[in-house]
Order: C-alpha cells, then structure tokens, then sequence
C-alpha cells in the first residue's frame, strides 16, 4: 500500500488511523490506495497496539421499516467516520435477549463501546456489579446508569396536535403503537392528549399499531373509516405511519388536506419527497448523534463525570399535509 501511494509505512499508518498530520494531496493518496487494495483494518491488532479497536457498536431495533433508525444509523457512521471511527451496526428487533446479547456478548470485545437504543432491556438484565465499559443510550428507555440522548418526544407530539388545532382540526385520529409496550407511544401520546386538553377538545380515538411502518399507517385509517370513526385529521406518531395513513385516505376517496389534515412525527427524508409533502415535528437526528457519539468517545478517553440525561427540543416542519 506505501509502494502503491508513493509514501512511507508511517504515513500510511498515520492516514489510516487518523494520528498524524498529513497533507490533503498525501492523504488522498493513501486513501486512493486504500480503496484500491480493498484494505479493511484489523481491529484485533489495533486493540493490541493501542489497547483500543477505533470500532463503536450501534445497536437499533430494526432499520428498515419506519426510517428513522436507518437514517440515524447513516448519521452514526458518517460522523464517527470524522473521527477515524469504524461502526459495527447490531440489529435486535427490540427483542430483549438480543439487547442484552448485543450490549454484554463476547463482540463487545471487537469495540471500545456501544451506541443502544433498547425497547426491552432492563436494570435485571445487567450484571449486579458494573464494569466501565463506556455505553451511550440513544432513546426514551433508561437502563441502568448510562448517559442517555434523547429529544422530547411529548413535545413533538404537542407540537404537531398545537398545529393541528391551529389549522382547523376539531377531530385528531391518533395513530401508534402500543403505550404498554412501546415508551415512544407512551410519551407521544401523552403530549397529544395535553395538547388536545390544552385546546378543550376531547381524544377521537388511538388506532393501536403493532409495527411504526406504512402499511400498519394504512390499515389503522382503512379500519377506522370501515368502523365509523368520524375525524378530519391524522396525527401519526412517526411519519411512516403518516404517510401509510395519507394512502390509506386517498383509497377511501378522502384527499389530504382537502378533506383530512395528516401531521407526523420525525421528519424521515421520505416526508420531504410525497404528495402532498409531509407537516411533520424534526426529530433532531445529526444533533442527537453529535451529541451521543462526543459523549462516548469522552467516556471511552476515560472521562467520568457524571452527566445523565441529554434532552433536545423538537422543531415543527410545516409542509403541504396541512395547508389550508
């Protein structure tokens, strides 16, 4: 690889692990020949070198089917790639053995710590006697005494019903998961039924989903009108949701906004790129990355102070969903 980039040994160890300072056109030899040579680092090795692997676990429950932990995940990679970071991306399907397998199992040892966001894991399912290795929590479930990065999810519920309510609807359908299973749908619905009572309206009625995704979106609506329901607005409690739910609107002959006003809650890329785009409440994202990934790699240089709970404010996004 040196050979190949016109450079010393050294220069290439100091382009790939990030530890010297090397000029761009160097560098970007280095790495062309990097990329030519398909080179992976060791990160066994590494750990023997420098006692750290220069990897970082994300562990999410799913990545494919609402959108957010995706673009969360796409978020982690390229920031930690700044830091000259490698990430190892665990997908868990909220299952709690599968988190408990993904933040205690024998990988941990190919990283120098986590990125978690657990659905199920429980203070029970770790050890009675803590050890230091440096976990960052990404999510509204606290475990144990890891910091923890997170935005106000009742507030982004609050927002998007507030908005609502000031464009006319008298009606909410809310549409979302399980609050006895899901913390998301605890919080979110807490913060739309504040709002609603806020406003002196009542609760129309919560649509239980089982998945966050389009097509749970779409059946909620579909079951709603086949069962009566009378409601001039959707609030989905993320926007795959949302826009399953405008899907399921259009089938029934119901247009949005015409007819009924839909709002999500995330701001997935999705929302910006549909008919009619979506109104929905940014989730923060790059800031929550930014955010964690600093802590971790503070904790992994061995800083321990304390610091707990990292909560960011939601903004509303105004698009065509709502427009009156």
């Amino acid at each position: 690889m040196a050979e190949l980039a016109g450079v010393s040994i050294k220069t290439v160890s100091e382009v790939v692990n990030r530890t010297g300072r090397v000029a761009p056109a160097t560098a970007a030899r280095v790495e062309e020949a990097v990329a030519r040579l398909g080179y992976r680092p060791n990160l066994s090795a590494r750990r023997l070198r420098s006692g750290r692997a220069g990897a970082i676990g994300l562990v999410v429950p799913e990545l494919g089917t609402s959108g957010y932990f995706a673009e969360l995940a796409e978020h982690v990679v390229t920031q930690a790639a700044r830091q000259g970071i490698a990430v190892l991306i665990e997908e868990t399907s909220g299952v709690r053995e599968r988190e408990r397998e993904a933040l205690l199992g024998p990988r941990r040892s190919q990283l120098d710590g986590i990125l978690l966001n657990a659905l199920r894991l429980t203070d029970d399912d770790l050890p009675p006697v803590p050890d230091d290795f440096p976990v960052v929590l990404l999510g509204e479930r606290q475990v144990g005494a890891f910091d923890r990065v997170v935005f106000d999810n009742a507030a982004a519920a609050r927002l998007a019903t507030e908005h609502l309510i000031a464009v006319g609807a008298r009606r909410i359908l809310a549409v979302g998961g399980d609050p006895s299973v899901s913390d998301s749908a605890v919080q979110r619905l807490a913060g739309h039924r504040a709002a609603l009572a806020a406003a002196g309206q009542a609760a129309v009625r919560h649509v239980v989903t089982v998945q966050w995704d389009h097509e749970s979106g779409l059946e909620a609506v579909t079951r709603a009108l086949a069962e009566g329901a009378e409601f001039d607005a959707v609030l989905g409690l993320n926007d795959a949701l949302a826009l399953g739910a405008v899907r399921g609107l259009l089938d029934a002959g119901r247009r949005t906004p015409q007819d009924v006003l839909v709002a999500g809650i995330d701001d997935i890329h999705t929302a910006r790129f549909t008919t009619p785009r979506l109104t929905t409440v940014d989730a923060r994202r790059s800031a929550i990355v930014e955010r964690a990934l600093g802590l971790l790699l503070a904790r992994i240089a061995g800083d321990d102070e304390p610091r707990g709970l990292v909560e960011l404010e939601p903004t509303l996004v105004v698009r065509e969903s709502t427009a009156t």
